[in-house]
């Protein structure tokens, strides 16, 4: 959700605010208080994923790396100033440069040297070496933002961005007379969903590879308590501040529908719990498959339960077009996108760009959802529950026929980075990637648990490119990248 998004018109709909100082909070208040009388049928409009393209026309800030017009040229308009600038700009003046009268520079000469265990690295790799170093500085990089529309599907948006490197960054560089001929992709939480939608579904043949940051590589739960309960903090007056509001847009944005959880999340974990105490869930779901048993289901646990019907087009956008054989049944529509949800899960499942590096946050102060559970008393049979109220906000009254009872949705305690699980960040790292850096308290090595400020304190997940411990483990792997370089 980092990519600044606009009307086919051209109206400004999607501006993450930056919140790294004095004028960008108060523009961000502005942009609140905007937000606050926005309903759900304002929203849907807005946010409709057809009607809506990337803007790159956003602040820059290159902290002096680079000419603030040739940042303009090359995307960085089209993503959130505080979350990806300072990287942007670090990798932009570190790569280029590595070394000077064959001496390695500063930064290269010691920090770049230590072992990739040091920042959690699980794979065993080496650290790096002065070949490896003289190979990266024979290269000039070149730093650009590839925005996306994160509202439709990540398969589409991974087209989208072939034709952006093919026709844009490439071209670019061969209009030039410039020999160019792969690009290494960095990428930001969904946004490693449309990486691999670009290595493994669409089979791009000009990458070098992907570097992978806090990637919800199987889903998170969040999106669940998002569309049930709302969002929480600050963030709600933005994205939703409760179930009507958030399933206005998740439940017609497949891109965002495509961050719940698969069936290989936490290995085939049944992650949603139903009644019961804290410690002893009555029930648990999925037993097989989460997109029937949860997100297609209508009971009261559903993502969407039959008596929400009226969230999911309050807007009235899906009964303009009928579709054949399935007619403008709000359920029906919502239904179909599931199933296509499904199936891009399924043609990424275990799959990863090769060669592919990643980093995520583990850690036990940034409290997220690895399971999710509606509290209260035992649920004997949660068929026979009827939902009796829902206010949208995480309260449910609910009935068995024979009395009525109250339940809560559970708060936010396991570890991650505050929205990607620990058990989602970590699933690349049972296959075949290059690397996988384990950063927080639940990390192991020496630079796991510190950030730059020498606070022990796991990164967040929206701004955790702004870490040493990733940048660091960005900066390694694009130099452990560029050796599949031989056109320079």
């Amino acid at each position: 959700m980092g990519t600044n998004l606009m009307s086919d018109t051209g109206s400004k709909v999607w501006r993450p605010p930056n919140t790294d100082g004095v004028v960008p909070v108060l523009g961000a208040i502005g942009q609140m208080f905007a937000y606050i009388f926005r309903g759900p049928a304002t929203r849907q409009r807005m946010l409709d994923p057809e009607t809506v393209q990337v803007d790159g026309r956003g602040a820059i800030d290159t902290e002096g790396s680079l000419d603030k017009q040739a940042a303009r040229d090359r995307g960085w308009g089209a993503l959130m100033r505080s979350a990806y600038h300072p990287v942007m700009s670090q990798m932009q003046r570190r790569l280029n440069n590595i070394m000077e009268s064959c001496e390695l520079l500063e930064w290269w000469n010691a920090e770049a040297q230590r072992v990739p265990a040091d920042y959690g690295d699980e794979k065993v790799n080496p650290a790096l070496d002065v070949d490896d170093l003289k190979h990266a500085a024979t290269f000039r990089y070149e730093v650009w933002g590839g925005g996306y529309n994160w509202l439709q599907s990540n398969e589409d948006s991974g087209q989208d961005l072939i034709d952006y490197i093919e026709d844009v960054v490439l071209a670019h560089h061969h209009s030039l007379g410039e020999a160019a001929e792969k690009v290494i992709l960095v990428t930001h939480s969904m946004g490693g969903l449309v990486g691999r939608s670009i290595a493994r579904l669409h089979d791009y043949g000009k990458l070098l590879g992907v570097v992978h940051g806090v990637m919800p590589a199987t889903g998170a739960p969040a999106t669940y308590h998002h569309c049930r309960c709302g969002y929480e903090g600050v963030s709600q007056l933005i994205l939703g501040r409760n179930a009507k509001e958030v399933t206005a847009i998740v439940a017609n944005a497949p891109g965002a529908l495509e961050l719940l959880p698969s069936t290989d999340y936490g290995e085939g974990r049944a992650w949603l719990k139903l009644g019961g105490p804290a410690d002893r869930p009555s029930h648990a779901l999925p037993v097989a498959d989460p997109y029937v048993e949860i997100y297609q289901s209508r009971e009261w646990y559903g993502l969407v339960p039959e008596v929400n019907a009226e969230m999911l087009d309050p807007a009235g956008l899906n009964g303009i077009e009928g579709v054949e054989g399935i007619g403008v049944d709000p359920f029906d529509r919502f239904d179909l996108k599931v199933d296509d949800v499904k199936s891009f899960h399924s043609s990424i499942s275990g799959k990863y760009p090769e060669p592919a590096y990643v980093h995520y946050g583990a850690d036990t102060r940034r409290q997220g959802w690895t399971d999710v559970h509606w509290q209260g008393p035992e649920v004997v049979d949660p068929a026979r529950i009827r939902l009796e109220d829902d206010d949208g906000n995480g309260k449910l009254r609910v009935t068995d026929g024979s009395a009525d009872f109250r339940l809560r949705f559970g708060s936010a305690t396991q570890p991650g980075d505050g929205t990607v699980p620990t058990v989602s960040g970590a699933a690349p790292g049972l296959v075949a990637v290059q690397a996988c850096f384990r950063q927080g308290d639940e990390g192991e090595g020496e630079h796991v648990k510190l950030n730059g400020k020498r606070k022990d304190k796991g990164y967040e997940h929206q701004d955790s490119y702004n870490d040493v411990r990733s940048q660091w483990a960005t900066l390694y792997s694009v130099v452990r990248l560029s050796r599949g370089a031989d056109w320079a």
